[in-house]
């Protein structure tokens, strides 16, 4: 049994069932996510990357903080058969571009905040072809 099958099983036998709980107590914010919700949330990424031609052996830059929305990415592109390319989020631009050039990554998926740091490099990243991003104020081409 694989990580994705037992997902699918936890969504199945335990769809209301807290999955994952995010904590920043600094914020006092607490997010919670049941299995069928994580299920479905990582479905929906696999389904965008597929539909942008994403496939098994691909490989996908991955730039977020740990949360909820770090997993579901995760999790919607190992559902795809790609390869995840896992950036640390304190990467600077010129960190970013030295990695996405050794991965050879056809896609990226980030969380708004990182949108400065890939405007400076986005032209100098030619083998990323599609960009998803994870936020509410995201530029036309994600």
């Amino acid at each position: 049994m694989t990580i994705i099958d037992m997902l699918k099983n936890n969504a199945i036998k335990y769809p209301d069932e807290v999955a994952l709980i995010e904590l920043k107590p600094s914020k006092n914010i607490r997010r919670q996510i049941s299995w069928e919700a994580f299920d479905k949330r990582s479905n929906r990424v696999a389904n965008a990357l597929i539909t942008r031609g994403i496939n098994k052996g691909d490989k996908v830059i991955h730039l977020m903080r740990n949360s909820i929305n770090w997993l579901v990415a995760y999790f919607g592109i190992i559902k795809t058969g790609a390869w995840v390319v896992p950036l640390n989020y304190r990467f600077t631009s010129k960190d970013i571009k030295y990695c996405a050039d050794i991965a050879e990554a056809k896609a990226m998926i980030l969380e708004e905040e990182f949108i400065d740091h890939l405007q400076q490099i986005r032209d100098q990243l030619v083998t990323i072809e599609h960009y998803i991003g994870f936020g509410n104020d995201l530029p036309d081409y994600m």
